[in-house]
């Protein structure tokens, strides 16, 4: 049911900040019987607010809410038009996107091909952890008003994907006229996202959003939304069981699935759990050691820990994005293929009894202090205790542990991580976790994992729009990678979203965190 809403915003609360308010003029007549108003309540887990800046900041949940990419993905995981209302390409280096022409961002200013160019170019700066993203980029120009240009530095077969997942827009001249408090409170983003935000409090971790009431895609259901922060899943769990909250994303659905009036939905995704082992780093560097290790760990145990809302996993690649590429019957010959390290405690024993280290050996496990991370953490080193692989297991905050991506990978040389490979591209971890190009600080090969052939397969895979040809190189890579064993997969979780009796979302699936503005799926009921 659509809701009306009065087009104003409230005082802000003494010590909250205002950010980006919407103007909006009353009313001329009162609507003879108003809806009430929709407020959903969304929870997160260690949310920095105190910089909404979407290239250097660590709130994209945030910016999640009030801008948006210029394509996005289908429940299914097509690329699909979005502020760009098509895409053309004329050959292998060139991508044109034509901007639909009824957006506008939240202060009324016209979405133009410039914002474009400004936004990307500040999001592929090298200053910015994340510019590895646009790397295939060579150059970005605005032909005309309406009209993007994009050039490759070499045919890149996924490039497709990328500005579906990342590339948020933002309001040019804003961004310019702010300079270094861009995304700092009362500066703040502006955005072309069907929300504002109305007050923030980065002290507390909460943020107040409004509907934009002159969202090009319609003014949404949801009138109001609180995203507040908390200390650690447990604390978010318990705020859903005592009705404060009406949506989290928890990763662990157990303590969720017992508030009364809940929809807990788990949806298969491509979101890896990694044991990260540095090949360089002594006694890691040992492919014999990493064999026992990939034998030791058993996966079913891992899930287990997780809730059940995952399934193990066996290659860096999940079976599931190779569907994109070949059929269900190439895919599972091709697993059938590889070495699957089923966990095996004497042929852990064999292997390690080939190293350097047949009697074992003591080393630290790192872990952050995040949902799931420490109970993963001591659930490996319990195991690997059976070979005689003694870990201590050193919980991180998660400062630290964000600040561990801008320091060599060799200073923490063995850790257990999530990746959130999101997507339907099947060259996605390859590039990220496999390419020697990625071993520089500040990228994700932890591992600092070298070999020219994984690259050249890599290259090769990007190199061609021909699904067999892909499919081919990524084979060969699957059957190198196990036998060197650079990380250990242990899952392919779920995304899982709990959410109160109050509120509905029929199309939720793997896609609809973080590619797509999702707030916009959920409906009042």
């Amino acid at each position: 049911m659509k809701r009306t809403r009065p087009r104003f915003r409230a005082p802000l609360i003494a010590g909250l900040l205002s950010v980006a308010l919407l103007a909006g003029g009353c009313a001329g007549t009162e609507p003879s019987a108003q809806a009430p108003a929709a407020h959903l309540r969304v929870g997160a887990v260690n949310l920095d607010v105190s910089n909404i800046d979407p290239a250097r900041g660590m709130a994209l949940q945030v910016n999640a809410y009030m801008q948006e990419f210029l394509m996005k993905l289908s429940p299914t995981g097509e690329v699909e038009p979005n502020l760009a209302e098509s895409v053309e390409q004329p050959d292998d280096l060139t991508y044109v996107y034509t901007l639909r022409d009824d957006v506008t961002f939240s202060n009324g200013d016209p979405l133009t091909a410039e914002d474009v160019v400004v936004s990307l170019d500040y999001e592929r700066d090298p200053e910015f952890p994340e510019s590895w993203r646009y790397t295939a980029i060579a150059d970005i120009e605005a032909t005309d008003d309406r009209t993007v240009q994009i050039t490759l530095n070499a045919p890149t077969a996924s490039f497709q994907y990328v500005l579906a997942m990342n590339g948020y827009i933002f309001n040019a001249a804003h961004q310019q006229e702010s300079g270094a408090d861009f995304g700092k409170p009362g500066i703040g983003v502006i955005g072309t996202g069907p929300y504002v935000i109305d007050e923030l409090d980065a002290t507390n971790g909460v943020v107040k959003f409004g509907a934009n009431e002159d969202y090009w895609g319609g003014e949404p259901e949801i009138d109001t939304v609180t995203l507040t922060s908390f200390a650690d899943e447990n604390s978010a769990a318990l705020a859903f069981r005592t009705s404060a909250l009406d949506l989290v994303f928890p990763t662990d659905v157990r303590s969720f699935e017992t508030a009364a009036g809940t929809d807990v939905t788990s949806v298969p995704g491509t979101r890896q759990g990694l044991f990260v082992m540095n090949n360089t780093v002594a006694p890691w560097d040992d492919v014999h050691v990493r064999r026992a290790v990939a034998y030791a760990i058993n996966k079913e145990d891992i899930v287990n820990v997780l809730g059940g809302t995952a399934v193990p996993d066996f290659t860096i690649i999940p079976p599931t994005q190779l569907l994109s590429i070949a059929s269900q019957e190439e895919v599972d010959a091709l697993m059938d293929s590889l070495p699957a390290y089923e966990f095996d405690l004497d042929k852990a024993q064999q292997e390690l009894s080939q190293s350097a280290y047949p009697d074992g050996f003591t080393a630290e496990l790192k872990t952050a202090s995040l949902g799931g991370f420490p109970e993963t953490s001591q659930a490996i080193a319990g195991q690997l205790a059976e070979i005689g692989i003694d870990l201590t297991v050193s919980v991180m905050s998660e400062a630290e542990y964000r600040s561990s991506f801008s320091q060599p990978h060799t200073d923490m040389p063995l850790w257990y991580t999530p990746f959130n490979n999101n997507t339907p591209d099947p060259g996605g971890m390859p590039r990220l976790a496999l390419d020697s190009a990625a071993t520089s600080v500040g990228q994700n090969n932890f591992a600092d994992y070298v070999n020219p052939e994984v690259d050249a397969l890599i290259k090769a895979a990007d190199a061609t729009t021909d699904p067999q040809e892909r499919f081919a190189a990524y084979s060969d890579l699957l059957q190198i990678v196990a036998e060197d064993m650079p990380y250990v997969p242990l899952y392919a979780g779920h995304i899982n979203v709990a959410l109160s009796d109050g509120f509905e979302w029929p199309d939720f699936n793997a896609y609809s965190v973080g590619h797509t503005p999702f707030i916009t799926q959920i409906s009042p009921k």
